[in-house]
C-alpha cells in the first residue's frame, strides 16, 4: 500500500510515518506539512490511504479528504485529531477510522489492519449479456437484466439524505451542481461550516455505496461543484420520454406500441418520497403522460373499444385520482357500456370532489 501523512506539525508527521513503516505494510509513505501541497501533488492523489490531521490552517483535513477523494474515490481516509468531538465527527463522515493524538502504536496497528481488510477489492466486471439500469418512476431502484429477466438490486442507503442527494444528482447527471446550491437545498438551516461537512459526509456515503454496486457510477468534483457520471446507464424516466417523442401517429398498427409506453409509466417521478425539488419534473412528466392517456382514450372511443378505454381511465385514476377529465370519460364510457351503476358511482365521487374543492 501507498500512504500519505498530512499534518502541519512536522514532528507529528515524522512520528506517524515511523510507526507506519514499522508495520511493514506500506511500500511508500510520503509526508506533507502543507495541505495545499498534498492536495496538488500527484503522488498524494494516487495514494491508497491518507492519514490527515483534521485541524490545519488554510485547508482542514475534512476539506483535504474531499479534494483527494474527488480524484481517487478508492482512497481510504484516517483522520487524526487531538479532540474527541472531531473524532466523533470523523465517524459521522464515514472515514475508515480516526486516531486521537498522541497516536499510540497498538491503536495505529488496529487502524492499519482495518485498512487492509477494507482495501480487499472485489471485481465488478459486468458478466457478458448483463445490463443495468435505474428506475425513478415511483421510487429509486437499480436493476439488472440478465437473459432477458429484470431483477432489482438490493440497496442499503446509510441515510435517507444520501438517497435523496443521489436522486437529485441523478436528475442533474452530467451537469455540475455547486456546493452552495446543494447545501442550500439539503441543509438550509445549518451553519455554512456544518452544512459543508454534512455535504462531504453524504457524498462520501454515496461514493462508498456506488463502489459496491455492479455498475460504474461515480461522482466527479471540480471547482464548481459535483456531477454524477452514470456511464450511459439507462434511466426509465428519460427512456420513457424519449420513446414518447419517437412514437408513430396513433392508429391501429401503432396502438400496441402506444399502449406499452402508457403502461411503462408506473407512477409519478419519485412519488414515494415527495421530494420538493422533484415537483417540477414530476408535474412535467405527469402532464405528458396524461395527455398521452387522453389521446389513447379518444382513439379507443372512436374505435368503439369501450372496455379498453375504461381500463386506461382506471389506470390513470389509480395514479392521478380525482382528475376531472378522467371522471367525465369514465361516466361517458360506463353509460356507453350500459353500466348505469358505475356511471352513478363515478358521478357521485366527482360531485363530492367538486364540493370539497369549493
Amino acid at each position: 500500500m501507498r500512504a500519505i501523512v498530512v499534518d502541519d506539525e512536522e514532528l507529528a508527521c515524522k512520528q506517524v510515518k515511523k510507526m507506519l513503516q514499522e508495520t511493514g505494510v506500506f511500500q511508500t509513505i510520503k509526508t506533507y506539512t502543507d495541505p495545499e501541497e498534498a492536495r496538488d501533488d500527484a503522488p498524494a492523489r494516487t495514494a491508497d490511504a491518507a492519514f490527515l490531521d483534521i485541524e490545519m490552517p488554510e485547508i482542514g483535513g475534512i476539506d483535504l479528504a474531499e479534494a483527494l477523494q474527488a480524484v481517487n474515490e478508492k482512497m481510504q481516509i484516517v483522520f487524526i485529531t487531538a479532540y474527541d468531538d472531531f473524532a466523533i465527527q470523523a465517524f459521522d463522515l464515514n472515514a475508515i477510522d480516526y486516531l486521537l493524538k498522541p497516536v499510540m502504536k497498538p491503536r495505529l496497528e488496529k487502524t492499519v489492519a482495518r485498512l487492509l481488510k477494507n482495501g480487499e477489492t472485489i471485481s465488478r466486471d459486468t458478466p457478458a449479456g448483463e445490463t443495468f439500469g435505474v428506475d425513478c418512476f415511483d421510487s429509486l431502484k437499480f436493476y439488472r437484466i440478465s437473459q432477458e429477466k429484470k431483477a432489482y438490486l438490493p440497496v442499503k442507503w446509510r441515510t435517507s439524505k444520501a438517497r435523496e442527494l443521489y436522486a437529485y444528482l441523478l436528475k442533474e447527471h452530467g451537469r455540475f451542481v455547486s456546493k452552495e446550491v446543494l447545501t442550500d437545498l439539503f441543509w438550509p438551516d445549518a451553519e455554512p461550516g456544518k452544512a459543508s461537512t454534512q455535504l462531504y459526509s453524504t457524498i462520501y456515503q454515496i461514493r462508498k455505496l456506488m463502489e459496491k454496486m455492479p455498475f460504474h457510477h461515480h461522482i466527479d468534483k471540480n471547482d464548481m461543484g459535483y456531477s454524477l457520471n452514470i456511464s450511459d446507464t439507462p434511466i426509465d424516466a428519460e427512456e420513457w420520454e424519449k420513446g414518447l417523442s419517437e412514437l408513430q401517429p396513433l392508429g391501429p398498427t401503432s396502438y400496441e406500441h402506444h399502449l406499452q409506453l402508457f403502461r411503462a409509466y408506473k407512477n409519478h417521478y419519485f412519488a414515494e418520497y415527495g421530494y420538493i425539488w422533484a415537483e417540477p419534473e414530476r408535474v412535467r412528466l405527469s402532464r405528458l403522460w396524461m395527455e398521452h392517456a387522453f389521446r389513447l382514450i379518444e382513439f379507443l372511443i372512436q374505435e368503439k373499444n369501450y372496455p379498453e378505454a375504461l381500463n386506461i381511465c382506471q389506470k390513470v385514476d389509480k395514479i392521478e385520482p380525482a382528475d376531472e377529465k378522467i371522471m367525465k370519460y369514465q361516466i361517458l364510457l360506463y353509460n356507453k357500456t350500459g353500466n348505469v351503476e358505475g356511471a352513478i358511482r363515478v358521478y357521485e365521487h366527482y360531485r363530492e370532489t367538486r364540493n370539497a374543492m369549493n
